[in-house]
């Protein structure tokens, strides 16, 4: 390990260094997060075998003992959890979004976080979620998908351009900025290897630059947390303390949770930032919870006319879903439905309104697999297979079952998988090939 990081590590912990380095030399404790648009823990452990243990960093949130693949449990597939390391659960709980709120999550990909909020307002609000590497963005897209939610947009753009589209908007901003990785050297030999202090200074002023555009999203009133997965203070207590000294409208705010440490600058009042050392039950977070001062103002974005939908996609809706989406969207033979408003991304790359319910080819409307996903409504017509069976859906194989021909959705202990076409003895797999157990 680089020599400078560890006189940095000695420098910060002093009598605490040496247990510092005796715990990087244990495994990285594994995470899970009980997804409750879908499912409650005694519901996720009542089908799923796992070996379980409370983390206090988030509700639903458990440390996890498994010999094998996670990602591969048909809970898992049926987005029942979320993979996630322990103490990374922790900048949502102290975000604290609720229903009916407009959140943002700058900084989004590949969905820990982005997840976590849309599992805390629930169907109700606006979840705004953006990635400006084009390479992570499928990721946060499958994540969206598979969790269930239904009211967020995905976006792939510069935090300037979120900033002039979505002006003093969200009730919540979560900035989880780009950061040296620190706290991931457990987990991640890459992120030991790009360490250097100029590494670190080029993520602290990158931060900079996107603290100040988060600023211009929120709400007067509104709450902006920021967070890193490092440790040292330059890009934690220096960068939120530049930014307070640059936004005499913002102030710090108690973080109201009883796990963690204090931040170690007392300025503004920065020690109410929150700190996660390795030695504290997860591999390293920093967390600062801000106020903007004054009230809120009027909305200035727009929203997207609502859209009649074409009649065979009604027709399908009306015949498969247990409940309508309130809100539709049809963008050029492409049909959107969504539990909040379509709002308008003004100059922004959209990747994603809301729900993808499929599309009109030909007169026929094609369900997406993102509709069967979605956490927002039931089915009428489903098809539940066994253990054996759900594991050879998720290979892409076709399943012998004899019912009425059409759509229907997979279903594992009630919990939609994907969809199926019946011929009305095979159920013809529309499983997405590149989600696929292999």
């Amino acid at each position: 390990m680089n020599s400078l990081y560890l006189e940095q590590m000695k420098d910060l912990l002093g009598d605490e260094f040496a247990q510092y380095l005796a715990v990087l030399d244990e495994p990285a404790r594994r995470g899970i997060r009980v997804n409750t648009l879908k499912t409650s823990a005694a519901g996720l452990f009542e089908v799923a075998d796992l070996q379980v243990e409370k983390s206090p960093f988030a509700d639903n949130g458990y440390y996890v003992k498994a010999e094998s693949s996670l990602g591969r449990m048909n809970a898992y597939k049926a987005g029942l959890f979320y993979v996630q390391e322990p103490s990374a659960s922790s900048a949502v709980t102290i975000l604290d979004p609720k229903p009916g709120m407009k959140v943002l999550d700058l900084c989004a990909a590949p969905g820990s976080k982005s997840t976590q909020i849309g599992e805390k307002i629930g169907h109700d609000g606006f979840l705004c979620l953006n990635e400006y590497m084009k390479n992570r963005v499928q990721p946060l897209v499958e994540n969206i998908e598979q969790h269930g939610i239904s009211n967020a947009m995905i976006l792939n753009n510069d935090t300037r351009e979120i900033a002039r589209a979505f002006p003093e908007f969200f009730d919540a901003v979560l900035c989880d900025a780009p950061c040296s990785g620190e706290g991931m050297f457990r987990k991640e030999e890459e992120a030991i290897r790009q360490w250097s202090p100029e590494y670190v200074a080029l993520c602290a002023q990158r931060q900079r630059e996107i603290l100040d555009n988060a600023e211009k999203c929120l709400k007067p009133g509104g709450v902006l947390v920021y967070s890193t997965c490092t440790l040292n203070q330059h890009e934690n207590e220096e960068t939120v303390l530049h930014f307070l000294n640059t936004h005499d409208n913002m102030f710090m705010e108690d973080a109201g949770v009883s796990f963690g440490r204090k931040g170690l600058i007392s300025d503004h009042q920065i020690d109410r930032a929150v700190r996660i050392f390795p030695m504290d039950g997860g591999e390293g977070h920093f967390i600062a919870k801000m106020r903007k001062k004054g009230t809120a103002v009027q909305d200035r974005v727009r929203i997207l006319s609502q859209s009649r939908i074409p009649p065979e996609a009604d027709a399908f809706l009306k015949q498969m879903l247990v409940r309508q989406y309130p809100y539709y969207y049809v963008f050029r033979d492409r049909i959107y439905g969504g539990s909040a408003p379509f709002f308008e991304a003004k100059g922004c790359r959209l990747i994603r309104n809301q729900v993808y319910l499929g599309e009109l080819i030909k007169k026929r409307f094609e369900p997406s697999h993102q509709l069967f996903m979605s956490a927002y409504s039931g089915f009428r017509r489903t098809v539940e297979l066994n253990d054996d069976e759900a594991v050879r859906y998720l290979h892409g194989e076709q399943i012998e079952h004899h019912c009425d021909k059409g759509w229907y959705a997979v279903t594992w202990h009630h919990h939609a998988l994907g969809g199926a076409k019946s011929d009305g003895t095979y159920l013809k797999n529309k499983y997405p090939k590149q989600l696929r157990l292999r």
